[in-house]
C-alpha cells in the first residue's frame, strides 16, 4: 500500500501572470477546509475566491526522477501541473499518526528576477527526504546545481500564508 497526503494551493491569473501559492498539507480533507476558510479572508486569497485546488500527493514518492533539461514553466517555476493520481490502493497518510512531513523542492536562481523552482515531493522521514536528494544529486539539470535543494519540515494543518498577498 502506497499512503497518500491531502494538499492546498491558490493558483490564480491576473492581468500580468499567473501564481500559485502553497497553502498547507493536511491528512483530511476537513482541515484543508478550514485552511481555505481562514485564507479566503485574508488580501489576495479573497479576490480570487474560486482559485483554491485541493490535490493529493503520493508519499515518499520522487518527481523528476530523470532530471530536468531546461527552464519551464511559468517565471521559471516548473510545479507539478495537479497532484498524483490516487485510486483504492492508496491510504491517507491520517493512518500513520504524523504530525508532520518534510517537503523537498530545488530552486536556483537564473538571474535577479528568474529563479527556477521544481517541486521533488513530499516525505514522511528526514531520512527519506535525504535519501531522495541524494537519487536526484546527479541527474541532469541537478547535477549543475547539486547544493540547492530545500527541505522544509511541515506541520499538518497549518496555513503557511498567514497574511495574505497583493501589491505592495
Amino acid at each position: 500500500m502506497e499512503y497518500f497526503i491531502y494538499a492546498l494551493n491558490h493558483t490564480y491569473t491576473d492581468d500580468s501572470h499567473t501564481d500559485t501559492k502553497f497553502l498547507g498539507f493536511s491528512n483530511c480533507l476537513e482541515d484543508l477546509e478550514e485552511l481555505k476558510a481562514k485564507a479566503i479572508l485574508m488580501p489576495g486569497f479573497r479576490d480570487y475566491p474560486d482559485c483554491f485546488v485541493t490535490d493529493c500527493y503520493i508519499l515518499d514518492k520522487i518527481h523528476w526522477n530523470e532530471g530536468f533539461k531546461e527552464v519551464i514553466g511559468e517565471i521559471g517555476r516548473d510545479y507539478i501541473e495537479k497532484g498524483d493520481e490516487i485510486d483504492e490502493n492508496h491510504i491517507s497518510i491520517k493512518e500513520l499518526g504524523l504530525n508532520t512531513v518534510f517537503s523537498v523542492s530545488h530552486y536556483y536562481t537564473i538571474h535577479t528576477f528568474l529563479d527556477d523552482e521544481r517541486y521533488i515531493g513530499v516525505f514522511s522521514s528526514l531520512e527519506k527526504a535525504e535519501k531522495a536528494i541524494e537519487e536526484l544529486k546527479n541527474k541532469p539539470g541537478f547535477k549543475d546545481y547539486q547544493n540547492d535543494f530545500n527541505i522544509s519540515e511541515l506541520d499538518l494543518a497549518v496555513l503557511l500564508w498567514s497574511s495574505g498577498f497583493g501589491s505592495v
